[in-house]
């Protein structure tokens, strides 16, 4: 395999110093990656030519026509043969350690998003009139509006959930904004991937974006590119965002998408005889997809006693599914910090366990059958299912992820909702399995405790177009509003010749 650049920048720009990263191909073949070397005066003139390029041709362009441009980019991914997908489906497992097959099923899924019309659906759900982004527009109030994106918009791009960037880069040109996008050494290709793409099928607008890897908190780098961009908008860990919150002057637009906790609720009726396995099998596949690292996927699953199972029958099949998930998609190696920690918590549970064995009058001892339980992968950390028989014995709603997942028993789901409280700040995703009759009362309460997205067992690592990412808006955040207030156009009238 050739050398892969893994950084983008408009075509009238060039680079004059390359590193090298060699990595293994999930084909057996050698990769040799690519990039720039960079100090701040190189991000400065990357920001002038991204900016430039975007006053001349992007500024210009309709929003029907972004979206018609990513639309089209993105049908390329359709086509199993498409050289940037075969690539990607190559290169991303082999840099993240993500299973190769996983990889390639989730990226189909996940680009399917920005299909032309799910992208209609999510300018038309966020902005009542589109157009504003191009004009004045009426509103309602009887005067005009016009929306005005950041001219250039700096996104740190995280690592944890191959595509991540795709979305990010989507909002920033739905808005008019040139990009200058910071990647990840851990995941450096789809950003990059995607900005192909787009020039394949629009080179101008392609132009008005650069993409390139550096190291996390190389402070010189990432002060010119805070310093240039009038919008900031950083993924990754809480670390990560709030590292850069401070340095982002006041005024400035600052998203941030830090670390966040997801949670499941599952009700009696999802375990029934007949609906126990889908049930169960679905629960499975939140917590081996990318193995927990999205922001979006699980760490405990609250269950309702009163089903067909037990809800520590539940964790016993869950264990099964587990099993069965890491025959088919195997989880990526973690860190030595992170299998420790994974570890400890299994001794954690077990020691909770212990504490709480009663003894016969035999002397013979005997497990509590409402103590916490641990079932593990037979070989190493590949999975673990802590079981705690109420949320008293619950010690964190986080666990260490990569596949540790928490089983909590309540007699009603209700009754798991004080356990959040103390998370609040840190809640994303709930999914629940319950039935029509109870699901808008119990999203009424559950949606008082933070959360920002609710969603069906099985789907949590799948947001639809149109999420409210965090709580809140994808364009709107981005963009600012001017008016023209009612009676100006009437008053501009006075001064016409035949005015009368």
């Amino acid at each position: 395999m050739s050398d892969v650049d893994i950084f983008h920048a408009p075509r009238d720009f060039e680079f004059h110093d390359f590193d090298t990263r060699n990595v293994t191909a999930s084909d057996g073949g050698t990769a040799t990656l690519r990039f720039p070397r960079l100090d701040a005066d190189a991000v400065h003139a990357l920001a002038a030519s991204v900016r430039r390029h975007r006053a001349e041709k992007l500024a210009r362009y309709s929003t029907d026509g972004i979206v018609d441009v990513i639309a089209r980019a993105v049908e390329l991914w359709t086509d199993p043969e498409y050289p940037e997908r075969r690539l990607a489906e190559r290169l991303i497992p082999a840099v993240t350690g993500y299973d190769a097959s996983m990889v390639r099923i989730e990226l189909k899924r996940y680009m399917r998003m920005f299909r032309r019309r799910e992208l209609l659906r999510f300018v038309d759900d966020e902005l009542n009139c589109p157009q504003m982004l191009d004009e004045y527009r009426p509103n309602r109030s009887g005067g005009y509006t016009r929306l005005y994106g950041p001219e250039l918009s700096f996104h740190v791009f995280s690592s944890n959930v191959p595509g991540i960037p795709v979305w990010s880069m989507t909002m920033g040109l739905l808005t008019k904004s040139a990009i200058l996008g910071k990647s990840s050494f851990d995941e450096p290709l789809m950003p990059v991937l995607f900005a192909r793409s787009l020039a394949s099928v629009d080179p101008d607008m392609a132009d008005a974006l650069a993409i390139v890897p550096w190291r996390g908190g190389t402070v010189d780098l990432e002060d010119a590119a805070i310093g240039e961009a009038d919008a900031v908008v950083a993924y990754g860990s809480s670390h990560t965002t709030e590292a850069i919150r401070p340095r982002v002057s006041a005024g400035k637009p600052f998203l941030s998408y830090g670390a966040r906790i997801g949670f499941s609720l599952i009700g009696r009726e999802a375990l029934r005889a007949d609906t126990h396995v889908q049930t169960v099998h679905r629960m499975a596949v939140d917590v081996a997809t990318y193995d927990q690292q999205s922001c979006l996927a699980p760490q405990t699953i609250f269950v309702e006693r009163g089903g067909a199972i037990s809800p520590a029958q539940t964790a016993e099949l869950l264990a099964s599914e587990l099993d069965s998930q890491q025959r088919k998609y195997p989880r990526s190696t973690p860190s030595d910090t992170e299998s420790l920690a994974i570890r400890r918590a299994r001794s954690q549970t077990e020691m909770q366990a212990l504490f709480m064995t009663s003894m016969t009058p035999d002397s013979a001892a005997q497990a509590d059958p409402q103590a916490p339980f641990v079932i593990e992968s037979p070989q190493g950390t590949d999975w673990t299912v802590l079981y705690y028989p109420n949320t008293s014995s619950l010690p964190s709603l986080g666990t260490p992820l990569n596949r540790t997942i928490n089983i909590v028993a309540v007699d009603q789901l209700k009754h798991a909702l004080p356990t959040l409280k103390p998370y609040r700040e840190w809640l994303q995703t709930c999914a629940i399995a319950t039935s029509s009759s109870r699901l808008f009362a119990l999203a009424q309460q559950v949606g008082e405790y933070g959360i920002d997205r609710i969603c069906p067992v099985g789907e949590m690592n799948r947001a639809k177009s149109g999420w409210h990412h965090d709580g809140g808006f994808n364009i709107l955040d981005l963009v600012r509003a001017v008016d023209i207030e009612r009676n100006t156009d009437r008053y501009a009238d006075t001064f016409d010749i035949d005015y009368e």
